[in-house]
């Protein structure tokens, strides 16, 4: 099998899976990662090593990459635990436990069900392995310090090894390796030729990095086969006889169909639209900053003969001048606002400055959940909301308390000090009362994003309900604490949702007066 084969069937082919690479195959597209260091790590400090995740997340491929230090260690290693029957379970356990006792290390290979698992079984036949192993899974991702110290057992959750975030992505030293597998390939395929070409830019594989890192802002994990073979098809699928598409990388990349590439579908550089750009992209006249030229033909010249095939070469252009030309920031600038603001939060949150500002941002967003013209950023008021028909929205709320930001704070989870060289990026903050810290909210990359539209304008009506029941039972908790306060003067506040208005009323001595005079 040429090289050329041997990439093509990364996409959705046998090549993905570690067992079944010949040693030579291994090598050939053997990409390093931090995991690999730290398990060898755990090995020579006579660890036993729980290595879990998703199908495809690299298991096997980690091990397989590693083998020479486990047989020159003799390590005891259980690839699959897939495999392993309920039957044979108590054996596996029994030689991790041989291991644990005897300061020796073994490996763990295991998908998350068949993890969960052996921890349940654990509890009846080795309690004391089965109380470190949960204290440790509790503990692989953190908020500020750990609070259980590594002895016998290390957990490494492939789930939670982010791989696409741009400043730690694998896809520059996966491009490095096709392309420099693929230089035996010159000559044979014109566009192939193009692509190795292209991917060798700096420009270009930046712009790709890009649209990745959204991805990974997506709150959704994909494995590492995954990724190879959204790579492998950008690249190669120009040399499928049965494919229509005639395989250009800027292409090909929208209209692959494994899990990864249909998302990243999603970021489309079609669906970004500026009218001017447009428009002389369609009459030919955007012929500077090109990188590699500018094309051979515009839209307008097929006009005449298909319009169907004047708007494909159109979509074409498009996506190429987003990865080829050197002015394709604006046209980058508009990929979704939501998906944008999340990245650059989640980079800014080791600033305590950025973090009040962000927590102030979420605050707001939070209060125009209930309320769509409210404009406090200092108080996450505690609203009230009912409704009969549990199928249409509240159209009215009433708030009499609310936690002043100052008691609240902004944490983001890392690894244990122990997974420190695992590729790993955030994908939930959390807020929560200083002083009460069980008294907590999880915002993940979806609740994120959804505060974020909100905070510029969509209508928290067209918003899925899970948002506003996810903060209401935050501030519910919020309200059984010492740290809800009442507003001042006996002050209620009305919400009326549907047109974002507000009323408030102000009791004293058992009498009530609307907004802030009147009479009685």
């Amino acid at each position: 099998m040429n090289n050329l084969q041997f990439i093509k069937k990364l996409y959705n082919g046998r090549n993905c899976y570690s067992d079944s690479l010949t040693e030579g195959e291994l090598e050939q597209l053997h990409i390093p990662s931090g995991v690999e260091a730290i398990v060898e790590k755990m090995v020579k400090e006579n660890r036993i090593v729980f290595l879990t995740g998703n199908p495809g997340d690299g298991k096997t491929y980690i091990i397989r990459a590693i083998e020479p230090t486990l047989k020159q260690e003799n390590i005891y290693v259980e690839k699959d635990l897939n495999s392993v029957t309920d039957e044979e379970i108590e054996k596996v356990i029994a030689n991790i436990l041989e291991c644990y006792h005897n300061n020796k290390s073994c490996i763990i290979a295991a998908n998350e069900f068949p993890f969960f698992k052996l921890i349940r079984s654990s509890r009846a036949l080795a309690p004391e392995l089965h109380k470190e192993l949960t204290a440790i899974k509790k503990n692989t991702i953190i908020y500020g310090y750990s609070a259980v110290e590594l002895k016998r057992i290390c957990i490494i959750d492939l789930n939670e090894r982010s791989l696409l975030d741009k400043d730690r992505s694998i896809i520059t030293p996966i491009i490095e390796k096709f392309v420099s597998l693929l230089k035996d390939s010159q000559g044979i395929n014109s566009i192939l030729d193009y692509n190795v070409s292209a991917l060798q830019n700096e420009h270009v594989v930046e712009q790709l990095k890009k649209l990745f890192s959204l991805v990974a802002m997506s709150g959704e994990h994909f494995a590492m086969r995954d990724i190879l073979g959204a790579i492998s098809y950008t690249i190669t699928s120009c040399t499928n006889d049965d494919d229509d598409n005639l395989g250009y990388y800027y292409d090909a990349l929208f209209s692959g169909d494994n899990d990864l590439m249909t998302f990243i579908s999603c970021f489309d550089p079609v669906m970004l639209t500026v009218p001017s750009l447009d428009e002389q992209l369609w009459n030919g006249e955007k012929v500077e900053g090109w990188l590699m030229g500018h094309p051979a033909q515009w839209p307008y010249e097929l006009t005449e003969n298909s319009i169907e095939e004047a708007n494909n070469l159109f979509k074409s252009i498009k996506r190429r001048y987003y990865f080829e030309n050197i002015f394709a920031k604006s046209l980058s600038s508009l990929q979704p606002t939501d998906y944008l603001e999340c990245e650059r939060i989640f980079t800014k949150l080791t600033r305590a400055s950025e973090k009040r500002q962000i927590l102030r941002m979420l605050i707001h967003s939070m209060n125009r959940l209930f309320l769509s013209s409210d404009e406090e950023r200092e108080h996450l008021r505690i609203w009230t909301t009912h409704s009969y028909d549990q199928g249409r929205v509240a159209g009215a709320a009433v708030s009499t308390r609310y936690v002043d930001a100052t008691e609240l704070e902004l944490l983001y989870p890392s690894p244990a000090s122990w997974l420190v060289d695992m590729e790993y990026s955030p994908n939930c903050l959390l807020m929560r009362l200083k002083n009460k810290p069980e008294v907590k909210l999880e915002i993940d990359t979806t609740l994120l994003r959804g505060l974020i539209c909100i905070k510029n304008g969509y209508p928290s009506s067209l918003l899925s309900s899970q948002y506003e029941l996810a903060i209401s039972q935050f501030t519910q908790q919020l309200s059984a604490t010492s740290y809800a306060k009442n507003y001042g003067d006996g002050k209620i506040v009305l919400a009326n949702r549907r047109d974002g208005s507000q009323k408030n009323i102000f009791i004293e001595d058992n009498k009530y007066r609307f907004n802030d005079r009147g009479e009685y």
